[in-house]
């Protein structure tokens, strides 16, 4: 990657190309993408102009989408002649490669021991290691989940043993089952013993279809931003304060928010065991400058024709 592009420019005594008059990063993007502010301006430098900065990494007060809203408003402020102001140099005069961040995984990321491969319709090489389980079919649950690894929807099952009472259902002082809970015991038993003399006879077959490689496959300016971006896309809150701080705390305060696994775990630690919250920034690892050409060479893509924004 070299040097920031923006550095080399401050080493050779070359002023910035934007004023932004003392505007904060935040306050630069909202000015810029105010009509007009960035017609006739590289994609490169209003970018670099809106992002603070550390030693290893920069950072944009937008999400994904915010930011691929900031790059659409400045193809919209330079309609007919923006495919000339991605940056002031070629690519190849300061690169002797640059990719598109394709995957290309030589073993499966789930397990490296899947073997099998299959070609799906847009060409990508997915795992098609398959795997099988057994349930009891009267208390087989299924649900849906994002899968990260073959970005994909899927369904998986779990299987859901009869649940015990909770302890309240106990007297204290006696130990005694409390009256307003034996029908619920007698139903607790019932279904116990349905479960254990149930024989496990519902087969799933599950397919990995993690994917191994996706090179040569048309990427979205989104899917590009997300695989480029550092920074998770949310934060994890602790109510409180965060752990390893110093107080103690008495407890969750949004324990309504907590899933049934988290409110199991708290009832367990008897602490926050966090939520998770947007926090509308994104994060990498170069300047706006080296950003321009990762938007470039999407745009560039599909020969007369504008590629995907968004994911499918």
């Amino acid at each position: 990657m070299g040097i920031p592009y923006a550095f080399v420019r401050a080493l050779k005594g070359e002023k910035p190309y934007l004023d932004k008059e003392s505007r904060l990063p935040k306050q630069q993007a909202e000015f810029l993408v105010q009509e007009g502010n960035m017609r006739g301006k590289y994609l490169g430098v209003c970018l670099d102009s809106c992002r603070w900065g550390s030693q290893t990494t920069v950072m944009y007060e937008m999400d994904i989408n915010g930011l691929i809203g900031f790059i659409e408003n400045w193809m919209h402020q330079n309609a007919g002649n923006f495919q000339d102001l991605w940056h002031e140099r070629q690519i190849n005069e300061l690169y002797k490669t640059f990719e598109l961040p394709f995957i290309r995984n030589e073993t499966c990321s789930v397990d490296s021991n899947h073997n099998d491969v299959i070609l799906d319709r847009k060409g990508r090489l997915r795992c098609a290691h398959k795997s099988e389980k057994k349930f009891k079919p009267n208390f087989v649950v299924p649900y849906m989940f994002f899968d990260r690894m073959s970005a994909t929807r899927k369904i998986n099952f779990f299987q859901a043993q009869p649940q015990n009472l909770p302890d309240c259902a106990w007297d204290k002082e006696t130990g005694d089952l409390s009256p307003e809970y034996r029908e619920e015991m007698n139903i607790y038993l019932r279904k116990l013993d349905e479960f254990e003399q149930e024989e496990p006879n519902f087969l799933v077959t599950d397919v990995c279809y993690a994917i191994l490689s996706d090179d040569g496959t048309i990427l979205s300016l989104e899917t590009i931003l997300k695989r480029l971006n550092l920074r998770p896309d949310q934060d994890r809150v602790y109510c409180g304060g965060v752990w390893g701080g110093n107080g103690i705390w008495d407890g969750c305060e949004l324990v309504d928010e907590l899933s049934r696994e988290e409110k199991a775990l708290y009832e367990t630690i008897k602490r926050c065991p966090g939520h998770t919250r947007p926090h509308g920034k994104t994060e990498f690892s170069f300047d706006g400058w080296y950003l321009a050409f990762y938007v470039q060479k999407w745009h560039q893509q599909l020969s007369g024709q504008e590629p995907p924004i968004f994911e499918k």
